[in-house]
């Protein structure tokens, strides 16, 4: 005989916990699918996530820090048709979902127990968004007041949340709100589904919860969001539009990318999965806009003729070599910005040479690396007392290492060629790449070839 019985609170937790794993928090979350039970962590989820204890994510601060979350579905029933989601209807699977006052009960439990020290709380839209935004704030209030929590809580606002009352108390109760935008515009979101409203259900709530913030103190400070890369075929180009439009006119504090992973039973189910290095590009790109201060400009040699990010190098480096004209810069001298548009040169030691410099000159490599500066990367591009390297170093820079050992034919040689028969026979893999570049310009006297014309040598 078949003996059913309702889940008890911990196995909601469990499960509501795993399903949280797809909804993006924070790049750093281990999504490997590998546990390691010597240190109690616990494979959770559908697509595999890892976590030290069901619902409990350690999330990264911006400080570097890092901050214990209960992060959880309220339910993971939802009526939405997105063709990307787990949770959405096409999936046949058992659902489950917790009732306001467990689920209030169960969050103070842990924080007591300080497990965590805030909640991220999500849901799936079981009935209409206005009902579930509902159901959210009734959680969160219980927390708050009856429960005397006034820490952080990240609280999802449904799209299609349309009652101007319910994004109101999200504002006033959540510390950070976000609403889910998956597709960087209207065209891309109907690839994906044919319920949500772009325009209405997703920027309209974004736009009200940006005014509130202006309007209001206390409460909200900052609004998220999340894209799903390669879901509706978009190009890198279309999210970084979309990712500026967020950035400027809304004041977002971050937007979150998540690599397109096919789901079972949905319709996208053959649909070939986003590599994760494009996700990680996509970071590195907002990284470059939102912190480093480059423009649209200067971002544009990044992408292809398509639109899209190269996987195998970094951005910066790529706009760099592009750019090889402007280097090396000088340790000493270059401002702020200057230094940051060099490889291997991030905020914090930009700030910390600037500083540094003013009390004396900077003359050793040592005193780079010790203000955090990843020399492997940046020495091509810098100069100061002692180092000055050739400008012929930064179109010798193998981007794509791995091809070295699958190029197909070597380029022709000129029979002025100063080079060794070691160098041209692909003994070392740098020279060879030099020799190529020397001979596709050679023909032209060298006056176009972007390794150093002035010592060039190659010409007749």
């Amino acid at each position: 005989m078949l003996i059913q019985r309702a889940p008890d609170v911990y196995e909601k937790l469990r499960h509501l916990g795993g399903m949280a794993t797809d909804d993006v928090l924070s790049p750093a979350e281990r999504s490997d699918g590998m546990a390691r039970p010597s240190e109690g962590w616990e494979r959770v989820g559908p697509r595999g996530g890892v976590t030290p204890h069901a619902g409990v994510y350690r999330a990264a601060m911006p400080n570097g820090k890092r901050i214990s979350l209960m992060r959880v579905m309220f339910t993971d029933h939802c009526i939405m048709d997105c063709h990307y989601c787990p949770n959405s209807y096409w999936v046949p699977r058992r659902r489950y979902g917790f009732k306001v006052d467990e689920l209030a009960r169960l969050f103070d439990e842990m924080h007591s127990r300080h497990m965590v020290e805030g909640l991220f709380l999500s849901s799936g839209i079981f009935k209409d968004p206005n009902a579930t935004q509902e159901r959210l704030l009734d959680v969160v209030e219980a927390i708050r007041s009856r429960y005397g929590f006034s820490g952080y809580v990240h609280l999802k606002v449904m799209p299609g949340t349309s009652t101007d009352a319910l994004l109101e108390q999200s504002q006033r109760l959540g510390a950070r709100l976000s609403v889910n935008m998956e597709s960087p515009s209207a065209e891309h979101l109907r690839k994906v589904s044919t319920m949500k409203d772009f325009d209405n259900g997703i920027v309209a709530p974004m736009k009200r919860i940006s005014e509130l913030m202006q309007e209001r103190y206390g409460g909200a400070v900052g609004q998220a969001t999340q894209l799903v890369v390669g879901a509706a075929d978009e190009s890198d180009w279309d999210i970084y539009a979309r990712m500026r439009s967020l950035y400027g006119e809304y004041g977002f504090k971050r937007v979150y990318y998540s690599a397109f992973r096919p789901v079972q039973y949905t319709p996208l189910e053959e649909h070939p999965a986003t590599p994760p290095a494009r996700e990680h590009r996509l970071y590195q790109l907002d990284w470059l806009s939102r912190i480093y201060g480059y423009d649209t400009e200067e971002l544009r040699p990044a992408f292809d003729t398509g639109g899209f990010l190269e996987l195998r190098a970094d951005p910066k480096l790529m706009i760099a070599v592009n750019n090889f004209e402007r280097f090396p810069v000088d340790v000493n001298h270059a401002s702020e910005r200057e230094l940051l548009r060099v490889p291997g040169v991030g905020p914090l030691a930009a700030n910390r040479i600037v500083k540094q410099r003013a009390q004396h000159t900077i003359t050793q490599r040592q005193e780079l690396q010790a203000m955090g500066v990843v020399l492997k990367r940046a020495m091509p591009f810098l100069r100061f007392p002692g180092h000055k390297p050739v400008a012929a170093k930064q179109g010798e820079l193998a981007l794509f290492p791995e091809q070295s050992t699958v190029r197909s034919q070597p380029a022709p040689f000129p029979r002025h060629s100063r080079f060794s028969r070691h160098s041209r026979e692909g003994g070392n893999p740098d020279a060879r790449r030099t020799v190529e570049l020397h001979a596709a310009h050679a023909a032209s006297g060298c006056a176009s070839c972007p390794l150093n014309p002035g010592t060039c040598g190659m010409a007749a």
